[in-house]
């Protein structure tokens, strides 16, 4: 599925942004009609650096690992990204539209007004 959504994107003009596994995508062969990886269907490609099989863990008694090193490797990677982006909207003199804690005082006020103001393009409202 995530090689089908990456190439409808190209196919549209999308800039497709991959995180994968290099270690593992390099070891194993295409699943896909295509015979393409994840990896080939990205304008940028970012490398996770996991292990081949993605798992760290292992277990005595037990052949399979546990514990995929994507899961935080790949929230910390977007969360970067993310972070860098609200660095070039500050620098470019934006401002943005950054959600904050529910939790917080005042936060349901801020998140509607940044609802309200994008409605448009929130699909699932």
């Amino acid at each position: 599925v995530s090689i089908d959504m990456a190439l409808a994107a190209q196919e549209i003009g999308m800039t497709v942004v991959v995180v994968t596994n290099m270690n593992t995508t390099s070891a194993v062969s295409s699943r896909h009609p295509s015979g393409k990886k994840l990896c080939d269907c990205g304008t940028i490609v970012l490398d996770n650096r996991g292990c081949k099989g993605d798992a760290v863990l292992s277990f005595a008694g037990m052949p399979e690992k546990s514990a995929p090193s994507s899961t935080v490797s790949a929230a910390a990677i977007l969360n970067a990204i993310v972070g860098r982006a609200i660095e070039i909207m500050l620098e470019r003199g934006e401002e943005p539209p950054v959600f904050i804690s529910a939790n917080l005082d005042g936060g349901d006020v801020h998140n509607r007004k940044i609802l309200e103001k994008y409605k448009a393009h929130i699909f699932y409202m």
